[in-house]
Order: C-alpha cells, then structure tokens, then sequence
C-alpha cells in the first residue's frame, strides 16, 4: 500500500465530553475526501487538530508517513497544510490583496512589494471569480459570499511546490451554484497535480460530485468510508443520522390570506431603482438571485436598518396600518430578522444561550422584575432548548460552544420567544447539517401554517422550491419576476436571475 498523504489512527478529544473517540481517517494522495456528519460530530475539531489549531488527547497522525505533531497554525502552514475555514479567519480593515497573501507576504528589501503583491492576489481572485472588486477593496465593504471566496483564494494562495494538504470547510455555504461549480473545477485540477483536499459541507450533492471517496462522522466516530461512485445521498443521510431520513413533502397547505407586510417603491443607495412586494399572513415568499443582487440588502431595509431611503415600509394588522422606518419599530410589532452572517449579526458572542434567546423579548419580561429577571430568562430559554431540540449543556452554556446548527435554531428560539409574527430570513440553513436544515424546514412551515408571513433569502434554489408559496428573482437589485408554486422551474428562476447581467454585458 502506498503512503497515504495524512494517516490518522485513533485521535481522541475531550472537552465537557468526547467529541472524538479514536477516530482514524486515511487521505491519499491526489484524493479529493469528502468528510460528512451532522453537526456536532466532530467534523470542526478533526480538522482543527489536522490545521494545527488544535491539540489531541491521544493518537497518530502522519503527513508523507513521517510523525506530523503541529504546534500551532503557523507550523501547520510551514508544514503545507492549508485551511479555508466556515469561520472566516479574515480582517476587515485590510484589503482584499493583503488578506489573501497575509502568511506571504511578497517582500522587497525592507518594504512591502506592493507591485507584486497586487498582482499576485489579482491572479488568485481572477481563479477564484472575483472579477468585479479592486484588490485594494477593504474585507469590510464585501458580502459574505464574496468574503468566502477571498478565504478560498487566500488558501489556494500557498505555493502548489509546498502545499500538501487544502482544507475546505463549508467552502460553497455562501455560494450560488455557478460559483461553487467553478471552484470544484478548480479542486479538481488542483487534485489531478497531486494536491490532497479534505472536503467539508453539508451540501451531499455537492461532496458527491467532487470528492473521490467520502467518510461519515457520527458522534465522534466513523461510521463509513468507501468511494462516491457507491454512494447516495440516502446513503449519507443514514449513516449521519443513525437512521432513514424521508423528504418532508409539503402537502396540504392552505390558501395565503391577507396582505401582512407591503413594500411600495422602496429605494436606496443600494436599490436605485423602486421596488415593491406584498408578503401574505400565512404565505412563504422566496429571494432569488445571484451574489450581489441585493437580497441581504432589501431584507436591511425592510427591517429598518436603512436610514437615508424612499418608499414606505407597511405592516397590516386588523385592517391598520403602521410604518415601518426603523429596527426598533420593526421588533415593537412584531417583526424577526435572522441575518445571513450570524457570527457577527446574530449571535452575542461570548454570552449565555439564555441570553442569546431572550435578548429580542426582555421587554415583555417585565422590567420591575429586574431581581427575577435571570431566573425567568433560564427558564424561558430551557423551554426553547427543549422546543427546538437545541443540543447544548443548558441554558448557561456560552453560545460560542454550539456547533453552528444549534447556534441557528437559539436565533429562531430568540424571535418565537418575541413572538414574531413577519420573520424576514437571510440563508436561514447556511452551513448546517442536513438534520438540522430538516428541522428548520419543519418550524418555518409551522410558522407559516400558524398565519405568520415569511421572506426567505437563499443561494440555494432547491431549498426556495422546496418551502415557498412564491419566488420574487432579484438581478442587480432589480425585481425581475414573481414565479407562483408550480409555474416555476430552475431554468426560468436562474434566466431571470442572470437577466440583468446580460443585459449589462450587452450594451
């Protein structure tokens, strides 16, 4: 048997309780490796171990079958272990060129060789699709998709002469299928030159197109490995899940009543041209469109995060109407926002799941309860836990400590508590499992059905014809089309979503 790029042979890690028990893993050389499990299985801390940002508490691991023991990220990256993480490892007041070559610097005697530089990370964003930013663009100004292939185009940056190892963690999370079959093209042909990929996601039709072979985690065990072409999505989903898990057809639901939510020729900087949508009490409304069309921006400026703007903004309660010009009116009466980047628009980091669950209610907690109010948030928040099926240590565990699916489900147990009627979600499923995103899937349809009016933004089309009554397709922060349930099909959301592209690229 020929020496395999990365040899694991039982690696373990404790923290509050296992989270790997002699695990063992094999990555040959030139393999692209799928690795699959829900989350918590310990999928992030295998391959922070692997990346040096971790230490085991016992077992081998082999790089080119000599001992591999990183001390740290750094010799990690010496030793030719590149990562592109979920988490972006990203600064925002630098430039697009300086993040991507941060562990490379090009130098120049005793100054930074600014020339070289710019045209190395030119070349790295070129790769990677980034063809519309200057490199001297700050991180700060870019979406999250575009930020996700800065961090790809930082990890692919290593010298292919050095690079042994790629990482990718949930690298397509925030990518449009476009995006994401041309940074498999660029895997692939990185593999074919004998570089190793491991390859995390939750996307099962996305690991089984590119990756070689694939390896399931279960609770901190393997459960399989064998190659893609003997596997199925079923396949994967059993293996993950313990059990069979059966789409959640949505049958039986009923007609949208009245209008809950009116936008009326709302503009701004990022909308300059007017645009309007109606969302009904009991309706799932969908936005399509490809990265910087503007679906993240609208939903902002629905909730009342943008201040300089024209239009109006309606809630519809009983026959009255209130204007919607600020955040704090949106949550007043009734309104959810659930952001696409939750690690730095969600989530209160470094704080209590009960806090985090309670934040958007504290007002209906009663103030002169102020000595009582930690007591009732823990409560609350253990009911919500037990709600959603939340798997943490308890309401006084710190929200940085959930795998990223359950960090999803205190965002929705927050706006429930608020009893939120008019939920606006932006890639509500983005970088979870698949149980998980079932779930989810099960509580917006119960939103719903309950007579609640959702917006829901997502890069992933399955998931918008999946769950929504309607699809509005935005191009270039246009409204191009409303597509009603069973008049729709993919080829028709993404002409209109590409529409306006293509009509730029004509003139």
């Amino acid at each position: 048997m020929m020496t395999a790029r990365l040899a694991i042979e039982g690696l373990s890690k404790r923290f509050a309780a296992p989270v790997l028990k002699r695990t063992s893993l094999r990555i040959e050389t030139g393999c692209v490796h799928g690795l699959v499990g829900e989350n918590g299985a310990g999928k992030s801390t295998l391959i922070n171990i692997v990346s040096g940002l971790l230490k085991a508490d016992e077992g081998i691991l082999q790089l080119n079958g000599k001992t591999y023991d990183p001390h740290g990220r750094k010799e990690a990256l010496g030793l030719g272990i590149a990562l592109a993480s979920q988490e972006l490892s990203l600064i925002e007041n630098l430039s697009i060129a300086e993040n991507i070559l941060l562990t490379a610097l090009p130098q120049k005697l005793l100054s930074l060789d600014r020339r070289n530089l710019l045209r190395e990370a030119n070349r790295m964003m070129t790769e990677v699709g980034l063809f519309h930013i200057s490199s001297d663009t700050l991180l700060s100004q870019l979406s999250l998709a575009e930020k996700q292939l800065v961090e790809l185009a930082k990890a692919l940056s290593m010298d292919p002469a050095r690079c042994q190892l790629l990482i990718l963690d949930e690298p397509t999370s925030a990518l449009t299928q476009p995006q994401a079959d041309r940074l498999h093209a660029i895997i692939r042909q990185r593999a074919a030159a004998g570089l190793s990929v491991i390859y995390v996601s939750h996307r099962l039709d996305d690991v089984l197109q590119v990756c070689d072979s694939i390896s399931v985690l279960r609770d901190g065990e393997m459960q399989l490995t064998a190659p893609s072409s003997a596997l199925t999505s079923k396949d994967l989903i059993t293996a993950m899940s313990g059990e069979e898990l059966f789409r959640n057809e949505d049958h039986g639901h009923s007609e949208s009543g009245d209008v809950r939510l009116r936008v009326k020729n709302f503009s701004s900087a990022d909308y300059p041209d007017p645009i309007s949508l109606e969302c009904h009490r009991g309706e799932i409304l969908g936005l399509a469109g490809l990265t910087g069309s503007g679906r993240s921006e609208l939903l902002h400026g629905i909730f009342g995060l943008v201040r300089k703007h024209q239009g109006e903004v309606t809630l519809i309660e009983n026959g009255a109407e209130i204007s919607i010009d600020s955040a704090s009116k949106a949550v007043a009466n009734g309104m959810a926002l659930i952001a696409e980047d939750r690690k730095s628009q969600g989530i209160f980091s470094n704080k209590s799941v009960a806090l985090n669950t309670t934040m958007a209610g504290l007002g209906k907690l009663g103030s002169s309860l102020a000595a009582a109010l930690p007591k009732r948030e823990q409560q609350i928040s253990a009911e919500m836990i037990e709600r959603l099926q939340i798997k943490c240590e308890g309401p006084l565990q710190v929200i940085d400590r959930l795998s990223g699916g359950n960090q999803q489900k205190v965002l929705f147990a927050r706006w429930l508590q608020a009893e939120a009627e008019v939920w606006l979600l932006d890639e509500p499923t983005r970088g979870i499992d698949v149980n998980a995103k079932i779930a989810i899937h099960n509580q917006l349809k119960e939103l719903r059905d309950n007579g609640g009016a959702l917006i829901i933004a997502s890069s992933e089309l399955e998931e918008l014809i999946t769950l929504c009554d309607r699809i509005l397709v935005l191009s270039n922060r246009k409204a191009i089309a409303t597509f009603e349930r069973g008049r729709w099909s993919k080829e028709k959301i993404l002409a209109a979503a590409f529409s306006e592209h293509q009509t730029q690229r004509a003139v």
